[in-house]
């Protein structure tokens, strides 16, 4: 027995001995041309895939995924955030993808082996050692959720055309690829005020304000064009579609809920009602959308946002019920 201990021991000092030459040294070639040993390549797409689905949320968590505007949404991240690795639909891989190791799969073969939930948990958490990062800020499953369904319509071949920014695009062109096209989550920004806006960008750049789609975007375009992005967008008229009208009764409830207030928490009429003067505490909400002030409410429900206590302590009672009525009042309003 003491000889097999004596054995065991001397093999693992070895093996130390190894690892301590090859990290010291530098004996391990880590040239991207040389690519893995036979053998680890598979051995790390195994455990990769094997990860994947035994961490990704169950099928049951996953939302519906085939409205238009969520989809314009993901496929407008997409353009700028994904092209550059795994390339637009149809679209031959570029020499700078294939010669990566490992390379990037092309956007169709990357997506079409993966359940819905599954690409929620690649998008979410990136992989280790692939040049796949996580996603930008915490918390943000929605915009998470908006690139999975993008992912989807190109599995099923029905995915938008991409709208890929050029080298001599104006800020003002890329912004509007979501500002004044799409609905749904991506709120009206001709009801805001330039300083308003301003001050959101800065948030985004900063990441007080988090958010992985406009900080992708906001550091995509030069700082000192904030300003002016923000006065463009405040005067241009959004025409974007929609979210269908809300029932009587859900902006009824939603009304009544907004002027409620507590001893520690004013209406929410208090600080975004307009005052007498024709001034606003808080941004302008009436005839905002409906899917963005849903989307709002909620991380400021749940403490993603956290930058004003006021509001987290307004909303952080609030049920998803709750949230529906008031972004239907204020939609309607």
């Amino acid at each position: 027995m003491r000889a097999v201990l004596l054995t065991m021991a001397a093999l693992a000092a070895l093996g130390l001995t190894g690892a301590v030459a090859v990290v010291a040294l530098g004996l391990y070639n880590v040239s991207a041309v040389a690519g893995h040993l036979p053998g680890v390549s598979w051995v790390l797409h195994t455990t990769f895939r094997n990860s994947v689905w035994l961490r990704a949320p169950s099928e049951e968590e996953v939302p519906e995924l085939d409205d238009a505007e969520l989809i314009a949404l993901g496929a407008g991240h997409y353009a700028t955030a994904c092209v550059p690795c795994h390339g637009a639909p149809g679209q031959e891989a570029s020499a700078t993808m294939q010669a990566m190791v490992p390379e990037p799969p092309q956007i169709e073969e990357a997506v079409a082996h993966w359940e819905a939930n599954e690409l929620f948990w690649i998008v979410e958490n990136g992989i280790k050692m692939t040049g796949m990062p996580g996603w930008p800020a915490e918390g943000r499953d929605d915009e998470v959720w908006a690139v999975v369904a993008y992912l989807v319509s190109v599995q099923g071949e029905v995915a938008p055309e991409l709208e890929l920014q050029t080298g001599g695009s104006e800020p003002e062109e890329y912004c509007a690829s979501c500002h004044g096209e799409v609905g749904g989550q991506v709120p009206r920004l001709d009801l805001l005020s330039a300083e308003y806006l301003e001050a959101q960008l800065q948030a985004y750049r900063s990441g007080k304000r988090p958010s992985g789609i406009m900080a992708q975007a906001v550091t995509s375009v030069p700082e000192e064009r904030l300003s002016e992005l923000a006065t463009h967008f405040a005067e241009t008229a959004d025409e974007a579609g929609d979210a269908p009208v809300a029932s009587a009764e859900l902006v009824v409830k939603g009304e009544a809920l907004a002027r409620e207030g507590t001893r520690d928490v004013p209406t929410c009429l208090a600080c975004h009602g307009e005052r007498e003067d024709g001034r606003r505490k808080g941004p302008v909400l009436d005839g905002q959308r409906r899917g963005f002030l849903e989307v709002q409410l909620t991380l400021w429900r749940d403490g993603v946002y956290a930058y004003d206590p006021l509001m987290h302590a307004a909303a952080r009672d609030l049920s998803n019920e709750d949230i529906e009525a008031l972004a239907a009042y204020f939609a309607r309003r």
